[in-house]
């Protein structure tokens, strides 16, 4: 009698916990939020890292806005590879927030930190993935070019994908 009373409310405590966990995994996205707000990005970057080990599977509003908090901290921080690589996978697994307007605005991320080689290589990915909106993303790279802020290397690579 005893075992099938523990086991009726292991179910119970299951979902218990998990209500428990809700609203601290969005505290902490608002607390990363805030971080990055403020120009905390290795904060943000560390409070929604946490966040998406714990954060449920099932949960995809939550997990995309703390994976938008990271990678927008990785661009910030200018951790170029590592922002590179998050937002092709995000582009694989949410394709319709990893848009256009993504790509531009973290390659922009990236520029603003001093990663110029890694907004080139956000800005070609962007291209390519979004024919229709090529004129953003040329423009971007031209902008680039304007403002002398590409070395040699970078303009001949620009030049060799037919850009410059």
């Amino acid at each position: 009698m005893r075992l099938r009373s523990i086991s009726s409310l292991t179910p119970a405590i299951g979902l218990a916990l998990l209500i428990g966990c809700g609203p601290n995994l969005e505290k902490q996205k608002n607390e990363a939020q805030q971080a990055l707000s403020v120009g905390n990005f290795s904060q943000a970057r560390e409070i929604s890292s946490q966040a998406l080990e714990q954060a449920p599977a099932s949960d995809k509003r939550l997990l995309w806005a703390l994976e938008r908090i990271r990678l927008e901290a990785l661009a910030r921080e200018n951790q170029g590879e590592q922002a590179c690589e998050t937002l092709e996978r995000l582009a694989a697994e949410y394709p319709t927030q990893a848009n256009a307007s993504l790509y531009l605005a973290i390659a922009s991320y990236l520029k603003d930190a001093g990663g110029t080689s890694s907004a080139i290589d956000i800005l070609v990915a962007g291209d390519e993935r979004f024919p229709e909106e090529s004129e953003k993303f040329k423009a971007m790279i031209n902008e680039l070019e304007a403002g002398g802020e590409l070395d040699p290397a970078e303009i001949e690579r620009l030049k060799s994908l037919g850009y410059l």
